[in-house]
């Protein structure tokens, strides 16, 4: 058998994209080490189907682009879990819904919540307002009770463990598919073909390639095909979880928003007497990346789950850690589709949601392999194009600094928590600016500390320095 296809990549998008290959009857070949399949990010993830739960108030257009598209995949899900369970013969359990709360541990808590309430009520899907106490599993520590709640009744879970267990099972089961258990090295062009070499020394060929290895997607190409398929730089970003046993009463998916460059504190049933608990994140590139939990990111973890969730986790036996590296392309964007060589083909870059996204990115993918128009449009491809808003980004970006500074559980005096946000945005514009903007005030400051040399100084220059972030908003 010829094959037709090379998938690079065991996790959910890859194993999705070669199912949806095989069932439109294109031979497939998948290449990933079946040894490194827990080490992936699908196999650390909650596996929460939340098209919803990544809103914040923040979503630009852009961002509202990829909410409707994680809202069609959502849609999608149950009709292609049964596909997947029909063919492999293993059903795929599912939690259904999510809870998000809202408390006073993130200011931007109740306006996310806002959002998401406004976007659902948009997107024609249910969304309510509920109590605390009718949470069911929410019991957190007295000060960090919600101060407002929404059901999402549509947003569901999987088991990432049993989704990639049934679309390996889907995929031996057909014989249109084959499986290299080997790590790839490096992908050639060979004339109208596309060469794969492994670790093991061996090559296969054929004349499309899919690139669906995760955070390794696009170093197994040399740098000139990667600038002629226009594809961005990809960063890491790193997620620790775990699974801890115990009786915590927990049904659905109880999360906060995203919060502090991370998708918020969360909780997954898993089973009976088994609790996910997730996550961190940490963007970093592939020589900073480190593969070990710190103790620092397990603190913060569990202190979070513990007080805002349930304080009953604290009792619990915590039986597995583990750490994913997600996808996350530097124009923040997911990655999918057709480039513009030929033959070559990606689905990666899909940051927190790949799980979700997997059965809409599988079609777009398998259509571009076969050459056959598209069910959907594809809002994505490959474009590196990155946004570079530097007034959105001082003003996000520190906020969230200053937010990750106070974590865990110490939150900062009377106003004290916006004035540091202020105060460092306006020194990092001060820094990023060429345009001399903040000429007058670097004066200022020099001024004041030559007419009065001393530390308590820099007391009214905190005040002068976050009073011009405040200005500049207003104006």
């Amino acid at each position: 058998m010829h094959d037709e296809a090379v998938v690079i990549g065991g996790g959910v998008l890859g194993l999705a994209v070669a199912y949806e290959l095989v069932c439109a009857g294109t031979s497939v070949r998948s290449v990933y080490p079946a040894a490194g399949r827990d080490s992936a990010a699908s196999a650390a993830a909650g596996a929460m189907l939340g098209a919803f739960g990544e809103v914040t108030a923040d979503d630009t257009a852009a961002e509202i682009v990829e909410l409707e598209f994680r809202v069609a995949a959502q849609r999608m899900y149950p009709e292609w879990l049964d596909r997947v369970a029909a063919s492999s013969g293993r059903a795929v359990p599912v939690d259904t819904g999510t809870f998000v709360i809202a408390n006073n541990e993130s200011e931007g808590d109740r306006p996310a919540l806002r959002r998401i309430v406004a976007e659902a009520a948009r997107l024609a899907e249910p969304c309510e307002f509920v109590a605390p106490e009718d949470v069911p599993g929410l019991r957190p520590a007295p000060r960090c009770v919600p101060t407002q709640c929404v059901h999402l009744p549509n947003e569901h879970s999987v088991r990432s463990g049993d989704l990639l267990d049934a679309l390996e099972g889907a995929l031996a089961a057909s014989p249109l598919w084959r499986h290299d258990d080997v790590s790839v090295t490096r992908v050639l062009r060979a004339g109208e073909r596309w060469r794969v070499t492994d670790d093991h020394g061996g090559h296969v060929e054929a004349p499309h390639v899919v690139l669906a290895a995760g955070v390794r997607s696009f170093e197994i190409l040399d740098e000139d095909v990667r600038r002629e398929a226009v594809l961005p730089a990809m960063l890491l970003g790193k997620g620790i979880s775990g699974v801890v046993r115990g009786e915590f009463g927990v049904r659905s998916t109880i999360r906060t928003p995203n919060r502090a460059f991370a998708c918020g504190t969360h909780v997954v049933p898993r089973g009976p007497g088994r609790l996910y608990i997730g996550a961190t994140n940490f963007v970093s590139t592939e020589e900073d990346a480190d593969a070990l939990p710190h103790p620092g990111e397990l603190h913060s973890l569990l202190d979070d789950v513990i007080h805002q969730v349930n304080v009953d986790v604290r009792d619990g036996s915590l039986e597995s850690l583990r750490v994913g590296f997600r996808p996350v392309p530097a124009h923040r964007r997911p990655v999918v589709g057709a480039t513009p060589i030929r033959g070559l083909h990606v689905a990666t870059g899909t940051y927190r949601n790949g799980v979700l996204m997997a059965p809409r990115v599988a079609r777009i993918v398998a259509a571009g392999v076969r050459e056959e128009p598209a069910l959907f449009a594809n809002p994505f491809g490959t474009s590196p194009q990155v946004e570079s808003d530097l007034d959105r980004l001082a003003r996000i970006g520190v906020r969230d600094v200053v937010a990750l500074m106070q974590e865990p559980r110490s939150s900062l005096p009377y106003n004290r928590g916006p004035e540091l946000t202020d105060y460092v945005t306006t020194l990092f514009r001060m820094i990023v600016s060429e345009d001399g903007s903040y000429d007058q005030l670097r004066k200022h400051i020099v001024d004041e500390l030559e007419r009065s040399p001393f530390s308590e100084t820099m007391n009214r220059l905190f005040y002068r320095i976050a009073e011009e972030s405040r200005t500049e908003r207003a104006s």
